[in-house]
């Protein structure tokens, strides 16, 4: 007997067509009329190792994106990008990523929006607390149903994403548990307002799967950040016996904590082409896995800092790099038009003991056999925080490039610290490819 999860009564109309036509082979994707005006209807379907989310009467399987904005630096138009790759919807991570302007350019592109809510994880230093009564879970109870309650009739609404990875950075077992009872009072709250969208709570990897299943009941879908292997993650799911499918909430190269560390103590860094085989072995896992679970959103389209200025970006500003085109190839089952230039290593004359101000040698091999030779070098330098968990983290730091091409010489700042160099080279067709190695000026 099949499972059927419905919280609107008007999906019995809509799953009736469904069965009616289900000779016929599913879209997987929906298209947003400009014109629509009514808000989507979410819904799950199915039981055990056979589930379905349904939108707006359609199956529809989450062929996603992380992208925190609407715009880049440059004016570049990120969602835009996110549509070019072949993508069906989109993440946020806060109510502050996911404005009206985000949303409504959504809907515009077709896509639909896992619209996040952030959860801090309970730190008694910055004053964060889940135990009692106190002023941070009033004013983030009311920023939530405030959110849910502007955009729940919006069109391009998918789910609401409550919470990333809070459960694991709670160090309190009775925190943990006071957070766990926060979001489950915040989902049933949620369920109340808006019955048309499910919501789902991003753990990291399986590490608080139990937590969830013992005190977050309510919760609609499971979800999970993966940086590793997502096999783990289906056992982990499977053990607790979760009755709901799961979504990979976001997928990726290695954590620089999983990285070897260089001779200034840096995480290196993969080069692009590594990164790219890491995201293609993933969605062919998710693939092999579909049923259990209802899609993912790869980590990440648009500009974030965090680890490096190039660590997680599938695409660098206007410019596609090789993970880009190879998440391209799965989410449209066609050949990528492109492939983006492949850098494969960089040399630096000094790494450690540079003096203030000092001029070194960097030189690159670029693997000149993929598309011809009309590229542009380019050198930056770089802070070189790691382990902050915040969007923007690093900031590119002034230098002097003397020459042109694979070899030149880069006179450094004045400022002590330990730093990454970069070298971008790209193509004519807005293709890119990057590396970079850390130095630490004495």
């Amino acid at each position: 007997m099949k499972r059927i999860f419905i919280r609107h009564k008007t999906f019995l109309l809509l799953l009736g067509l469904f069965c009616c036509t289900s000779c016929a082979k599913p879209k997987e994707s929906i298209i947003v009329s400009e014109v629509q005006k009514k808000g989507s209807i979410v819904n799950i379907v199915g039981e055990q190792d056979n589930w379905t989310l349904i939108v707006n009467g359609t199956p529809f399987y989450i062929k996603g994106v992380g992208c925190g904005l609407v715009k880049g630096k440059q004016n570049e138009d990120f969602l835009k990008l996110a549509k070019e790759l072949g993508a069906n919807s989109l993440r946020t991570w806060g109510t502050d990523q996911g404005t009206k302007e985000y949303i409504d350019k959504a809907a515009e592109y077709g896509l639909m929006v896992n619209a996040g809510i952030w959860l801090n994880w309970a730190s008694a230093e910055e004053g964060f607390s889940y135990i009692g009564d106190n002023e941070y879970k009033r004013s983030k109870w009311k920023e939530a149903i405030d959110y849910v309650k502007e955009y729940k009739d919006h069109p391009a609404i998918l789910m609401w994403n409550v919470g990333n990875e809070a459960l694991l950075f709670t160090k309190s077992e009775e925190e943990k548990i006071a957070l766990c009872q926060f979001l489950e009072k915040l989902i049933q709250e949620i369920h109340k307002i808006d019955p048309n969208h499910p919501v789902i709570y991003a753990a990291t990897s399986y590490m608080s799967f139990k937590y969830i299943r013992d005190y977050v009941p309510s919760l609609d879908i499971i979800g999970s950040n993966c940086y590793g292997s997502i096999r783990s993650i289906h056992a982990a799911w499977k053990h607790l016996k979760f009755d709901k499918p799961y979504v990979i909430t976001e997928f990726g190269p290695f954590l620089p904590m999983d990285r070897p560390k260089d001779v200034n103590g840096k995480s290196i860094e993969l080069d692009d082409y590594k990164k790219a085989s890491i995201y293609r072995h993933l969605l062919l896992q998710l693939k092999s896995l579909r049923k259990s679970n209802i899609g993912g959103f790869a980590f990440h389209l648009g500009d974030t800092t965090q680890e490096s200025m190039t660590w997680w970006n599938i695409n660098q500003g206007e410019f596609k790099k090789q993970s880009y085109w190879e998440i391209f190839k799965e989410y449209n089952g066609i050949l990528a038009p492109y492939s983006a230039p492949k850098l494969k290593s960089i040399d630096l004359s000094k790494v450690d003991n540079i003096e203030r101000g000092e001029t070194i040698t960097v030189e690159v091999i670029l693997d000149t056999a993929l598309n011809g030779n009309n590229y542009n070098y380019q050198y930056l330098l770089s802070t070189s925080v790691e382990n902050e968990l915040k969007y923007y983290v690093n900031e590119y730091v002034e230098i002097e490039v003397i020459g042109h091409g694979p070899k030149v010489q880069v006179k450094l700042p004045q400022e002590k610290g330990i730093y990454r160099l970069y070298c971008f080279v790209k193509d004519d067709k807005n293709n890119l490819s990057s590396i970079n190695k850390s130095l630490k000026i004495e």
